[in-house]
């Protein structure tokens, strides 16, 4: 049994796998319950990239008291990208148990985190290696880009800065910045950026993109199109999401010329596999909107409302109306397609807030100033919000109660808390509901769900963000919002449905694709061969533990 567990675990580092798993399997025949064999046997199937039987291997070999930590950061390591997050945070945190400061495990562990939206689960385990090296640009880069995610762009520019201090040619993490300094409107640092990425790589395809886009918000559209020129040389027209970016491009420096228009509309119907690319199908979308093709707009539409409309969570849904809602003809045509029906009661009147409402139950706050004029005073402009109109606090106290509507699943604020100004403080989220439309106030059920100090705290800062509150309901739901204290918060909408956490962070991407990520990601996509070193992983597993342990 150890001769071949040995002989195993040479032909494994000579990458003759088949002569591996031969010798192997003939160890597991004449010892079933050895460990060892089947933990070699597993991570050979991780470096073929068979996780599934990686982890199977690797599951008996824990079962079969196999004492070598290491075990659970390769077990780790095949759920992680088996894309099971929950079991890879499992196993990564046994490991770290025995080893707290091991540096593999810890970039592990935050990228899991990251898979699996905990952001500040990862930002902790970044803080530690940062602690054992504060030089890690890519650690650094990978710090800024989380923040970015969670809506902190000042915060991550701060360690896009320290990364470029000590990788000045990392342009990656250039892009990242350029990005973050957009989405805070700072577009002369956004330029000096991508002119740096450009002076760095001179075919840096993203670069050109974002500076498109950079200058098309600037309204300085001479210069865009002759940028957009530059992109159409550089983007790989085989790659379906190249194809959207110039589709995008062209479709923003085109919007008043028909023909133009009519052409791209050709190029992309020309593409066969479209109704598997989302983000291609809402530039079609918007192309179609564009020449008032508005019945073809709405198939368009509701094929990304199916796609994703599972479970209620509409939240990639409503990140595609971002670039749809300034065409109020178009949200008048599905109203009248759709039976249109009479909501001022509810003070919905604008045909855009009425599709919302109808489609996916999303309710505008700004809709209350219509049934209270005095509430017009707190109403405030916001292009960064969903229906460019919001109501905040302004650091006083606010009470704002919504008509009885007919809602399930959750209820979700997308709220965004600016700053706190006194630790006395506190956000009461009540819900009143009845399981009749015909109702006396006294027979409404009251829940109250309320975020104390130390709770709004850690949203303060965040941006906007979707805050789900932990009740299900199914019935005729009145919804309400105290803010009591110095709290300066602004609020955008109420809507039901269901999201995976109680956190989701809403990016402010302005001109940009929804989900841009998929453009640009992240470090331990960008730099896999770095971020996962093979020589690193291929060290967790030593013939000296193999020795010991057989």
């Amino acid at each position: 049994y150890s001769l071949r567990c040995i002989l195993g675990y040479i032909y494994r580092c000579l990458k003759n796998y088949e002569q591996a798993h031969f010798y192997l399997k003939e160890a597991i025949n004449l010892k079933p319950k050895g460990p060892i064999a089947y933990l070699i046997c597993g991570e050979i199937f991780f470096w073929q990239s068979n996780y599934a039987k990686a982890i199977n291997n690797l599951e008996k070999s824990k079962n079969y008291k196999a004492k070598i930590n290491n075990l659970y950061i390769i077990l780790g390591n095949s759920h992680l990208f088996y894309k099971r997050y929950g079991n890879a945070n499992s196993s990564y945190n046994f490991a770290l148990e025995n080893s707290p400061d091991n540096y593999l495990c810890l970039k592990n562990i935050a990228c899991n985190y990251v898979k699996w939206n905990s952001y500040n689960n990862a930002l902790e385990k970044l803080d530690k290696l940062l602690n054992i090296n504060k030089d890690d640009s890519l650690i650094l880069c990978y710090y800024g880009e989380i923040l970015c995610n969670i809506g902190q762009y000042s915060k991550a520019i701060s360690y896009f800065t320290k990364a470029n201090i000590i990788d000045p040619e990392n342009t990656h993490n250039l892009n990242k910045r350029a990005i973050a300094y957009y989405t805070l409107q700072d577009y002369n640092k956004v330029l000096l950026d991508l002119d740096k990425v450009i002076q760095l790589d001179p075919l840096n395809s993203l670069a050109y993109y974002l500076k498109c886009i950079i200058y098309y918000t600037k309204k300085d559209i001479d210069n865009a199109k002759m940028v957009f020129k530059k992109c159409k040389e550089l983007l790989d027209f085989n790659d379906i999401l190249a194809k959207t970016q110039l589709f995008h491009l062209e479709c923003l420096l085109n919007k008043n010329n028909s023909t133009e228009l009519n052409n791209i509309l050709t190029k992309i119907n020309q593409i066969s596999n479209i109704k598997d690319s989302e983000l291609l199908i809402l530039v079609r979308c918007k192309v179609y909107v564009e020449l008032k093709m508005y019945y073809e707009a709405m198939l368009d539409l509701n094929l990304l409302y199916d796609k994703n409309s599972y479970s209620y969570q509409h939240i990639s849904y409503i990140s595609f109306i971002y670039l749809l809602r300034e065409y109020t003809d178009f949200w008048l045509y599905l109203n009248v397609n759709n039976n249109n029906s009479d909501l001022s009661k509810l003070g919905i009147i604008n045909e855009f807030s009425k599709y919302m409402y109808e489609k996916i139950r999303v309710y505008f706050i700004s809709n209350l100033v219509n049934l209270n004029s005095k509430l017009h005073q707190l109403q405030e402009n916001d292009i960064n919000s969903l229906s460019e109109k919001i109501i905040s606090s302004k650091n006083e106290e606010l009470y704002l109660n919504l008509p009885m509507q007919h809602l399930w699943l959750r209820i979700i604020w997308k709220i965004n808390v600016k700053e706190i100004l006194n630790k006395d403080c506190f956000i009461k989220f009540i819900i009143k509901s009845t399981n009749s439309e015909q109702y006396k106030d006294s027979e409404l059920k009251r829940y109250e769900y309320v975020l104390k100090y130390e709770d709004v705290l850690k949203l303060e800062g965040l941006g906007w963000i979707e805050y789900q509150i932990p009740k299900s309901i199914e019935d005729y739901v009145q919804p309400s919002i105290e803010i009591n204290g110095s709290i300066n918060m602004q609020i955008d909408y109420v809507r039901n449905g269901y999201n995976a956490g109680t956190i989701t962070y809403i990016p402010n991407m302005g001109d940009l694709l929804p989900n841009f990520h998929k453009l640009c990601p992240h470090v331990p996509e960008t730099f896999k061969d770095k971020y996962f070193s093979r020589k690193e992983m291929e060290n967790l597993l030593e013939l000296k533990d193999i020795i010991n342990h057989l």
